[in-house]
């Protein structure tokens, strides 16, 4: 795989969906350590961008593109056209200062602590986030 593109409705109910084909599309290129983290990863940005990245038309995709280096594996989460930008590293809480009892709050700082990279902005045309997995080699 080098890159694959996706559209995933703009939708709560597509984020399982989305995650499955991205887990199957990446198979055997992330150590399952390094797999857990993309799935955490991809599931939290994804339901993340559905509920922060306000669009007025909730019937255009999110985009999601997947490429793969030689040494990593970078998925790319573009919002939805016309939506606010909404860079989650300003909003990442660090874990330790969550509520243990608390029913959310966790997902931006998981992402930030589970991927090697996160970067965010403006990339042909519409705005996106980026996170990069490193791969480790050991299969």
């Amino acid at each position: 795989m080098t890159s694959k593109s996706f559209h995933m409705q703009n939708d709560l109910g597509d984020v399982d969906r989305m995650v499955v084909s991205l887990k199957t599309a990446v198979e055997g290129v992330l150590d399952d350590a390094t797999m857990f983290k993309f799935e955490i990863c991809a599931s939290e940005a994804l339901s993340n961008i559905v509920k922060h990245a306000a669009s007025a038309d909730k019937s255009d995709p999110i985009l999601v593109q997947l490429s793969e280096t030689k040494s990593s594996l970078n998925i790319a989460i573009f919002d939805p056209a016309g939506a606010t930008p909404f860079d989650l590293r300003d909003h990442a809480r660090d874990l330790d200062t969550v509520d243990p009892l608390a029913e959310s709050g966790r997902g931006m700082g998981l992402i930030m602590q589970c991927a090697d990279a996160v970067t965010y902005g403006s990339q042909d045309g519409r705005i996106g986030l980026i996170l990069t997995f490193t791969k480790s080699g050991d299969f």
